[in-house]
């Protein structure tokens, strides 16, 4: 599989792997592939309860088993409260939430 091939179906598992798996308190997910690493950082609006880290370690599992060998999985989970501006140091968002109506 080729570069490009291998970003989309990382992706692509991605959502799927969210399916199911989307706390109310997620304001963005992505994902980036730095050598064979597959970073997937989870963006949240308050803190982080050990179950909303379990579900989307749960959907960071599947992604990972989607994938074949010589990757791993880095999880990076962090709490930046609306309104404040999400980061934008990522490969691909495959999760954001709508927060447009809320504009201050």
């Amino acid at each position: 599989m080729n570069k490009v091939e291998q970003e989309t179906y990382i992706r692509l598992s991605a959502q799927r792997a969210l399916l199911g798996h989307i706390p109310p308190s997620l304001r963005m997910a992505t994902i980036s592939i730095v050598n064979d690493d597959i970073i997937w950082e989870c963006i949240f609006d308050k803190e982080v309860t050990e179950g909303d880290m379990e579900l989307l370690s749960i959907a960071g599992t599947e992604i990972l088993s989607d994938n074949n060998p010589p990757f791993d999985i880095k999880e990076i989970f962090k709490v930046v409260p609306f309104p404040e501006k999400q980061p934008r140091e990522y490969d691909y968002k495959v999760y954001e939430r709508y927060e447009g109506q809320y504009d201050l």
